[in-house]
């Protein structure tokens, strides 16, 4: 294996000069940009330049080109950056009151319960009758209606709003939503009533004509019998569109290690490439066949892109594959780290931000796992019967893709599916074969007889899948769920596969060492840390729009008090509050601790108190507390309140309304009270 990375790291410039490109991407990402360093950067690659052409030495021309290659591709980031421009709204003085803006839609709709949210690229805003050209993207949130379930990709609306940031997390360890969306170049949003906005013309362009392609197609679905849970899994498997998903069949996927099937990606795109490679094989005997093989394989790849809605995992995926089609066609023997490294490289230049995308990430090191892995894997066992042979060569890549990527997707998703071995052996064959009657319904759906039938096969497909899919979730410890690792955690993960792959695959006792000493690290920073779990003692006020959450931590344990309808919300409390219990490594909550003493809405924790004040209860005697929680408009007026509790701090909850803060902050502040505001300063943590 150490000799085929010396050939790949030899035989694929592409490949190796690629990562001075990415790590000047990188950094533009992550550090602000100053305008006066794209001046001096700009010096800098001149300088380069000179210095490569004027060195005597071949040796020094690699080295240059690297730096070179780091520059430019910190520079094209910049440049890129829609924030820097004059233009874009964030640098205009115009967003403390309510405007009128003029915007395109440049996303696909998607329907929630009480409204629908929108990306919108801004055109203009209106200021004292005349229209001022603005840019820059912003999330919309419009009140559900009939109007704003019609709207589609490239309409243009005008509405009045106030812009509003995207907040930073509130909650410790929260999913940090904002920085998530800067990285998609966005940092306001907006929440539109019904009749603040109109549409003022209908869009146009290829995207729009994908997305009305994409629900062409489960028109087709639903006339020949797809239906219900069925559909919501076809349509997701084929063309892309996850909102008829419900949430138990997203947990289902999730847990047998199969969500990626419900995602079109470069498994479809490459299951497709692979059938319409052997169905234009016999071309190659004509004059002229492999040209005209790789003008229909680019055609059909780039309609089912089309037909998906071209989203960005498949373009992603019909990029590299087109590379791969058109590098055959001129030369068959073309590496395949060149074409990989040239199709990153090409949808970087397009859109730098790709390099934080999950997706992107996934993406590429799934092959690359497969590619480098999968062969090695392979060779480990020789069936002896051809239908072993498959299922083993199956297997080989699932866990080649699965290896390269879990490290990432504990960081990322914080689960490992057990079974997913299990499930891929079913789940990639019954992919392929639901694409190819999909694609054969949709394609022929004017024969009536035929299609029908296929419609039915392609239902009995799904439902059968669905039903295999619902049995592995349901096996012992399918999930295992709760897994928190930080970035440098993540690397030294990947450190220790590399390693223990190299002594596996060589049989070189040399890679042994390497691999002890990178696993006894990783021990030593799990032990070091559950040591200062088991003495963390903390009390946490979460701060979560429309709901009351607290937690009393002792140890691993803890006892977590919230309203009903938060418990019952998965998707809630998985943003708001599961992240920080599996960071503090917490058991599932308990109904008391020694440690908490709690009377009504008086709780003493640690020789701490804590009341909690709201609209059911009030306080009938002098108290003396060192933290006051107002959750809701009382039944006694504040200052009836404040008489009879003295409190070191008082903690107004997000949930309280304006007018009701507003009174409290300024009697707090005329008393000389220390107070927290949740809806700005976040949750409350205590620690003991």
């Amino acid at each position: 294996m150490l000799r085929k990375a010396k050939y790949i790291w030899n035989q694929a410039p592409l490949f190796r000069l690629i990562w001075p490109f990415v790590g000047g991407i990188i950094i533009a990402v992550f550090l602000p940009v100053i305008e006066w360093s794209l001046i001096g950067l700009s010096l800098v690659v001149f300088t380069c330049v000179i210095l490569a052409f004027a060195s005597l030495s071949y040796r020094a021309v690699p080295s240059f080109l690297m730096i070179l290659l780091f520059i430019i591709g910190y520079v094209h980031t910049s440049l890129l950056t829609e924030r820097l421009s004059d233009n874009h709204y964030s640098n205009i003085d115009l967003l403390a009151t309510k405007k009128l803006f003029l915007g395109e839609v440049v996303s696909n709709p998607i329907e929630r319960t009480k409204s629908v949210k929108v990306e919108l690229l801004l055109s203009g805003i209106a200021d004292s009758g005349a229209i001022e050209h603005v840019d820059g993207r912003i999330l919309v949130y419009l009140q559900y209606d009939s109007l704003a379930k019609d709207l589609r990709f490239g309409d243009v609306i005008m509405f009045n709003s106030r812009l509003n940031a995207i907040s930073s997390p509130l909650n410790p360890s929260e999913f940090n939503y904002k920085r998530y969306m800067h990285f998609h170049q966005i940092s306001h949003q907006a929440y539109i009533k019904s009749g603040e906005w109109r549409l003022m013309k209908n869009g146009g362009g290829i995207i729009r004509l994908a997305h009305q392609a994409q629900q062409n197609v489960i028109d087709v679905l639903q006339y020949y019998g797809v239906t219900d849970r069925e559909l919501a899994i076809v349509a997701a498997l084929l063309v892309g569109y996850k909102h008829h998903l419900t949430p138990d069949q997203v947990t289902a996927f999730a847990s047998a290690g199969a969500m990626h099937v419900l995602a079109v990606s470069g498994l479809h795109v490459g299951i497709i490439f692979m059938i319409l490679n052997l169905l234009f094989k016999p071309l190659l005997k004509v004059r002229y066949g492999k040209y005209l093989k790789a003008f229909l394989l680019l055609i059909s790849l780039w309609g089912y892109a089309a037909v998906t809605g071209l989203s960005p995992s498949v373009t992603r995926a019909c990029t590299m594959f087109s590379f791969v089609i058109v590098g055959q066609m001129i030369n068959r023997h073309t590496n395949i780290f060149n074409t990989i490294a040239t199709s990153a490289v090409f949808l970087l230049i397009l859109n730098p931000f790709y390099i934080v995308e999950v997706g992107f990430q996934l993406s590429y090191l799934a092959v690359l796992g497969i590619v480098l892995l999968q062969p090695r894997i392979y060779e480990l066992w020789k069936p002896k019967y051809w239908l072993v042979e498959k299922i083993w060569a199956i297997t080989a890549v699932s866990m080649a893709a699965q290896l390269a990527t879990f490290p990432l997707g504990l960081l990322y998703f914080h689960q490992f599916p057990n079974y997913f071995l299990l499930s891929n052996l079913v789940v990639i064959p019954a992919a392929t074969v639901i694409l190819c009657v999909g694609i054969a319904l949709v394609t022929i759906q004017w024969i009536p007889l035929l299609s029908s039938w296929l419609g039915y096969l392609l239902y009995l497909l799904v439902h059968g899948l669905d039903r295999f899919i619902s049995w592995v979730e349901g096996l012992p410890m399918a999930l295992i769920q709760g897994i928190d690792i930080g970035i440098w955690e993540t690397y030294l993960i990947y450190l220790l596969l590399i390693s223990l792959s190299l002594f596996i695959i060589t049989k070189r006792f040399k890679w042994l060492p390497a691999t002890l000493v990178l696993l006894c690290v990783i021990q030593l920073n799990n032990i070091f840390e559950m040591m200062g779990q088991r003495t963390q003692s903390k009390m946490i006020i979460y701060s979560v729009r429309g709901d009351e959450a607290i937690d009393f931590i002792v140890g691993n344990d803890h006892v977590f008090l919230a309203d009903s309808s938060l418990r019952n919300d998965f998707e809630k409390m998985r943003f708001h509050i599961h992240h920080n219990w599996w960071q503090h490594d917490l058991n599932e909550p308990i109904a008391s601790l020694p440690e908490l003493i709690q009377t009504n809405d008086l709780m003493e924790f640690r020789d701490q108190r804590l009341l909690i004040l709201n609209d059911s209860n009030r306080v009938l005697n002098s108290i003396e507390v060192d933290h006051l929680f107002v959750q809701a408009r009382t039944l006694q007026h504040p200052k009836e309140v404040l008489d009879k509790v003295e409190a070191s701090v008082v903690l107004l909850s997000q949930n309280l309304d304006w007018k009701t803060r507003s009174y409290w902050e300024t009697l707090l502040e005329e008393k000389g009270i220390d107070y927290w505001n949740m809806r700005e300063d976040g949750a409350y943590v205590v620690e003991y």
